[in-house]
């Protein structure tokens, strides 16, 4: 997996998020953001990776997230790893 693959992982899990309201406020609410914000920066690889990190956070989410697009959880590991600041958050994984 390169950069890329990562920030399309992190595209999908945005999209994900966008098409479910209940995660996408607890997302919003979590981190702070606004919804135009985050609309604004969605293509940024540090919101991208925020992204990811919240799925991680939460088993359930995660699998819920994975057999949505056909993915296995590691490969979202993986992608999280090469986005900023994954190498200091999952570096033990």
């Amino acid at each position: 997996m390169n950069d890329e693959q990562a920030e399309i992982i992190g595209l999908r899990a945005l999209s994900y998020i966008a098409q479910n309201e209940e995660i996408l406020v607890a997302y919003l609410k979590l981190t702070g953001i606004t919804p135009h914000e985050l609309k604004e920066s969605a293509s940024e690889p540090v919101i991208l990776g925020s992204i990811l990190d919240y799925f991680l956070q939460n088993e359930k989410r995660l699998i819920a997230f994975c057999d949505d697009i056909n993915m296995m959880p590691n490969q979202i590991i993986h992608a999280r790893r090469l986005l900023p600041g994954g190498e200091i958050i999952i570096n033990n994984i």
